[in-house]
Parts: C-alpha cells; sequence; structure tokens
C-alpha cells in the first residue's frame, strides 16, 4: 500500500467503495484503507510510540537505552550552574544539541525511507 495525504485520500476513496485497499492516510490516531477492505485483512506495520517519561516506577525508556548521551549532556548542562560551573554549560549544550540533531537525522532517515516519490493526481499515480 502507498500513503496519500488526506486530502487525495477524500478525492480517491471519499465514497462507499469497497475492495483490496491500494493506499492509507492517517487522520488523528486512525488509519483509513482506500477502498475500504471487503474483507477482514491482517495488516503488519512499523510505527513510532512516545516513549515513558522516567520516574520511580519507570526505571528506563527507549531513550535512554539507545540514546544515553543525550541525558547525561543535558544533566550535565543543568548541574554546572548549579555548582557554579557556568563556563562548561555551553560545553554540555553543544553537545546535548549534537545528540539531538544526531536522533532527529535519524528519525528522518526512519521516517522517508521506502518506495520512491511518485506523482500522484486525482484519479491515481501518473
Amino acid at each position: 500500500m502507498s500513503y496519500v495525504t488526506p486530502e487525495i485520500y477524500d478525492r480517491l476513496w471519499g465514497g462507499s467503495t469497497s475492495g483490496t485497499p491500494k493506499f492509507y492516510t492517517i487522520l488523528a490516531n486512525e488509519i483509513s484503507f482506500g477502498p475500504i477492505p471487503a474483507t477482514v485483512m491482517e495488516v503488519e506495520m512499523l510505527f513510532y510510540k512516545n516513549f515513558e517519561n522516567l520516574s520511580s516506577v519507570v526505571s528506563t525508556n527507549w531513550l535512554i537505552t539507545n540514546a544515553p548521551d543525550a541525558y547525561l549532556y543535558g544533566a550535565m548542562m543543568q548541574a554546572e550552574p548549579f555548582i557554579m560551573n557556568d563556563e562548561r554549560v555551553a560545553l554540555w549544550g553543544a553537545s546535548l544539541n549534537k545528540a539531538v540533531q544526531e536522533l532527529q537525522e535519524q528519525d528522518n532517515k526512519d521516517r522517508h525511507s521506502g518506495s520512491a516519490l511518485r506523482i500522484m493526481n486525482t484519479s491515481g499515480y501518473v
């Protein structure tokens, strides 16, 4: 199946057509298939999930497991003014920004990988 924007989805499958899905879109927290499946179907997918905040009950999460440097540099940046070592704040801030940027770059690669871009009009792919 190929992703289409909600606007294109409404133009193509806004009616009650049913059959084998060719496209999908995401509206809020819901995935819509077009056309609507004629029978019950199984779908396998990868998705992004917010990770849990650390607390006395939750001692680990995805971020601390996969990017502990982000937590470390953030904690160091917050600790330096407390121990009156303000000249080090810039160092930890730059390190934190680099760790966050690396996470964002990986997310962008994951999110936009897959099939090549194709041009679509309201009657389907050109």
